[in-house]
């Protein structure tokens, strides 16, 4: 397919912006110290999964915008015509009022989750992992006299980067530098077998053990949640085994709950029961 550059009529002098990135501007995931020789990358359009830059190249974006972000690809109109239309009728009100949007997108993502009642929005998936460790800990201290809030992670999973986040981190590397880390964050082994840390048949049901193993070790009334993703991505492609629900909920038993909280988007969901809290999918443990 021949796209045309969307930049070849234009003669733009973007010299200042360059200048203005190089002396203003902090990079996410970018050494810096390159920046002093060398021009920084400004990209100014996107269509489709092709995005131009300041120069005039064009790449096919592999990695959808930089971190895994615009799935959507760019420049669909659709998209911005109704973005463009709500901004025009309502572009913002606190959630401490309801709005049309909000209430639809709500009923249309519960459905798609079911044991899930309520939506609560935030702004990032980091954002909404602190809402969860927030109601694990509230829940703790107003129901179960301070137990149920150790919150548990696994190896290898990435959740965001503000502190609690890198607390539950189970890469090191991203925490190194940035501790002391809020405390009631506990360890359980990955689950990826290609750097398998068993010799056995069944791997998935080794992993789900493993994490069972620590539930029994901290006690199964003092963990509030357990944070996943279903698929570990920068921890080295890893997918969620299916075993994992059933070894928490033996550990747990019938007298204690908690939850799976897998990697979230900008949306925190409650389970109908009110006992466990999760990101936008999990597995209540009961």
């Amino acid at each position: 397919m021949n796209i045309p550059n969307p930049l070849s009529a234009r003669d733009n002098d973007l010299s200042h912006i360059i200048e203005a990135d190089r002396a203003h501007v902090w990079h996410h995931l970018l050494q810096h110290k390159a920046l002093e020789t060398t021009d920084p990358r400004i990209i100014v359009e996107g269509k489709g999964i092709r995005v131009w830059d300041a120069a005039g190249r064009e790449y096919i974006d592999a990695v959808s915008g930089g971190v895994w972000t615009v799935n959507v690809g760019y420049g669909r109109e659709s998209i911005a015509n109704a973005v463009r239309d709500q901004l025009i009728k309502m572009n913002y009100f606190a959630q401490s009022a309801g709005s049309i949007p909000g209430s639809l997108f709500a009923e249309a993502l519960l459905d798609k989750m079911p044991g899930l009642s309520r939506v609560y929005y935030a702004n990032s998936g980091s954002e909404a992992n602190e809402k969860v460790f927030k109601m694990v800990r509230q829940i703790s201290a107003r129901h179960h006299k301070g137990k149920k809030s150790k919150i548990l992670y696994r190896d290898r999973d990435y959740h965001g980067t503000t502190l609690a986040n890198l607390a539950a981190c189970g890469q090191p590397e991203r925490a190194a530098l940035y501790g002391p880390l809020p405390e009631g964050f506990i360890q359980v082994p990955h689950c990826l077998e290609y750097r398998k840390q068993w010799d056995v048949e069944d791997y998935g049901r080794r992993a789900a053990d493993a994490i069972e193993e620590v539930i029994l070790r901290e006690g199964a009334d003092e963990i509030g949640l357990l944070c996943l993703e279903p698929i570990t991505a920068g921890g080295g492609s890893s997918c969620l085994r299916q075993a994992i629900g059933s070894a928490c909920r033996r550990s747990a038993g019938n007298t204690t709950s908690c939850s799976i909280s897998t990697k979230s988007s900008a949306v925190s969901a409650a389970p109908a029961h009110g006992s466990a809290i999760s990101t936008t999918a999990c597995s209540p443990i009961s």
